[in-house]
């Protein structure tokens, strides 16, 4: 069974880093912002007060400069999507954030090596080589940076790929973090590197994790909540 969910787990992070979204760098000026029911931008850290059940987490996601930002809720695939809106950055930008179970609540720092630079790059270029073959080799993808990291004080990956489509690049800068019973990815997603990699620092320190109370001893894991739109607790 743990085996399972840690499979399933796993093959959602590499779906989760599958060709970016073209319309999410080519929104036009005009077209209209896709809104969330509620702006998950406009939450003030510590807005949510309530207490923490014991062994869960709660993560709190927002836009930094809520401003800049349109926010979309996907809930088919459950995740939120902030776009830079038109002239508000340096260059197109997109960043994706996505909150599910952890495949262990204490990753193994040698699996997770393992995962970071072997596992993960690999999944990343099979999951695009029908791609590359279709285009006859002009779509392709390149992984700059795959390593283990510490994040928000957890311990996490970092990937940076490159999409080369043509004479155009499009750069993918990816956090996962492993904290506790959640795994939180981020992704930002432009033409420019250092734009990517700007809005992913800048989301992450936005992002708040707080942990509950330890489980009593030989308690249950606590079953996870339903998706939310600003914060989430698990």
């Amino acid at each position: 069974m743990t085996r399972v969910r840690t499979a399933s787990a796993l093959l959602l992070i590499c779906v989760a880093l599958a060709w970016p979204s073209v319309p999410l760098l080519a929104q036009a000026p005009s077209a209209p912002a896709p809104q969330a029911p509620q702006n998950p931008s406009t939450q003030s850290p510590g807005a949510d007060q309530s207490p923490l059940k014991p062994g869960t987490v709660r993560v709190t996601t927002r836009a930094p400069e809520p401003e800049k930002w349109l926010a979309q809720n996907d809930v088919k695939n459950k995740r939120r999507i902030f776009t830079c809106k038109p002239l508000a950055c340096a260059d197109k930008v997109a960043v994706a954030i996505v909150v599910t179970n952890s495949p262990t609540r204490h990753p193994n720092p040698q699996a997770l090596e393992k995962f970071a630079k072997v596992d993960l790059p690999k999944s990343i270029r099979a999951g695009n080589a029908a791609r590359e073959i279709m285009s006859d080799g002009t779509d392709k993808v390149e992984t700059l940076v795959s390593e283990t990291a510490s994040l928000k004080g957890y311990p996490a990956v970092s990937n940076e790929t490159k999409y080369i489509r043509g004479s155009t690049s499009v750069y993918a800068i990816t956090a996962i973090i492993f904290a506790g019973p959640v795994m939180v990815n981020v992704r930002a997603t432009s033409p420019d590197l250092a734009v990517a990699q700007q809005y992913l620092k800048a989301f992450l320190d936005a992002t708040d994790i707080k942990e509950g109370p330890p489980l009593p001893p030989g308690a249950p894991p606590q079953a996870p909540a339903g998706p939310a739109g600003k914060s989430q607790n698990i």
